[in-house]
């Protein structure tokens, strides 16, 4: 069963509580891996700390599985069990900073079919810089939201701030998306 669902998702971590199945583990590690990697990443700024954390979630989920029964919100578990362990590194070392410009596996990618290929590569490099130009935490939001399909109120309490918060970040980020690819297509 591929598990791309949230309903799908509960039922594997309701699986995986009660089986050692490691076919199980991997289908949610291929599913969440790069979601929760960038996130990471964006928290850490370091790619080899951000993957080495990414993976631990995994491990950390594997020795922990008989726990995950209890989960009613897996994808949110997922994503703060990542801020906790990011927050952690952050906490045990200095961080070394990256660019996430560097970073290209955090590109929005688009389904295209053969005649959107002609303009898309331009709009496409057009909408990422936008979105690289954002403020970081504007950046954040944006990225949670849109990318990882998550409610206001769920980044809300992934970040601990408010919902209202969440709400001025986007309508800012969709205010200086839309501005600066508008300006790039005149």
């Amino acid at each position: 069963m591929p598990a791309s669902s949230e309903k799908d998702i509960l039922s594997l971590f309701r699986h995986l509580s009660g089986n050692p199945d490691e076919a199980a583990l991997w289908q949610l590690h291929t599913h969440y891996f790069h979601r929760l990697y960038a996130y990471i990443l964006s928290i850490v700024q370091q790619k080899e700390a951000a993957e080495e954390i990414t993976n631990d979630i995994f491990v950390d989920i594997w020795q922990k599985r008989h726990l995950l029964a209890d989960v009613k919100k897996p994808e949110m578990y997922l994503f703060i069990c990542a801020k906790n362990k990011a927050l952690r590194h952050l906490k045990k070392k200095s961080p070394i900073f990256e660019s996430l410009d560097k970073a290209p596996e955090l590109a929005c990618i688009l389904e295209k079919d053969p005649y959107e290929i002609l303009i898309s590569s331009e709009m496409l490099k057009c909408i990422n810089d936008a979105i690289s130009s954002l403020p970081p935490k504007c950046r954040m939001v944006f990225r949670l939201v849109k990318e990882n399909n998550l409610r206001y109120s769920e980044v809300a309490e992934l970040l601990e701030i408010a919902e209202k918060t969440v709400e001025n970040q986007m309508a800012i980020a969709l205010k200086k998306l839309s501005a600066s690819i508008l300006f790039k297509l005149v």
